[in-house]
């Protein structure tokens, strides 16, 4: 049998790039289920991790920041914003972010949960009941995220739809924000009209998905090269 030299190197090459995608969807696999595990040795701890400095500082290095705990500090109320809409039991409403200013002065935002959308109306009355001394929020801290169907914001017009922390923090006057953002399933002393998180968050985890997918395209390929090669030389000796 003869192997044609062009469409052999080819499919060498793509074979190889394939499987290579593949096994690297496998290792993120595992650092994925590694996160995941530490996630949940998190939340069934008897007592939640304390998210201070060292351990915000740290995280902000990480490819990923994830942890599950409470931190402590004042919330800037009047540095707030309404992110939506979003929806909560068939009604329409709004996550209400206040940045949390830490005992150093950094300043990690909070989304700390679902607010009616009357609240639009008349947010600066509802904001002002919120307490003024210290407050503990526990939660999910991780990267805010969204997709590209999601508006863009509106800074001048108070108008936010994607929980971009530079943008909030440029708007917002916030010159030490953290990098990812704290969502709260508990806020100590609780905020009025104000519904925390209540769903377990964990990351996305579909590279057994990706990397099946790969190592199959692998195998169709040389399947197909397979196939060419055959007929080809069938045509040769005919």
């Amino acid at each position: 049998m003869k192997f044609p030299l062009l469409e052999t190197l080819t499919t060498i090459c793509c074979v190889a790039i394939l499987c290579g995608l593949g096994t690297w969807q496998l290792y993120r696999l595992h650092w994925k289920e590694g996160i995941i595990a530490k996630l949940e040795n998190e939340y069934n701890a008897p007592t939640p991790r304390a998210l201070e400095t060292a351990q915000l500082d740290a995280l902000s290095g990480e490819e990923m920041p994830l942890a599950y705990g409470q931190a402590y500090g004042y919330l800037l109320r009047e540095k707030s914003i309404l992110l939506g809409p979003r929806a909560e039991n068939g009604r329409m409403g709004y996550h209400l972010l206040i940045p949390l200013e830490l005992k150093d002065g950094r300043v990690l935002i909070v989304n700390t949960g679902w607010v009616s959308d009357l609240w639009k109306d008349n947010t600066e009355e509802r904001l002002a009941v919120l307490p003024v001394e210290s407050v503990t929020v526990r939660g999910i801290l991780h990267k805010p995220d969204w997709n590209s169907f999601t508006s863009k914001n509106s800074p001048d017009n108070d108008l936010w739809f994607r929980a971009d922390i530079n943008e909030i923090s440029a708007t917002k006057g916030l010159k030490k924000s953290y990098p990812f953002i704290l969502y709260a399933d508990r806020v100590a002393p609780s905020l009025n009209d104000v519904t925390p998180h209540e769903e377990k968050w964990l990351p996305r985890n579909k590279h057994l998905q990706y990397a099946l997918f790969w190592y199959a395209l692998a195998i169709v390929m040389a399947g197909v090269y397979g196939v060419y090669t055959y007929q080809r030389n069938q045509k040769l000796t005919a």
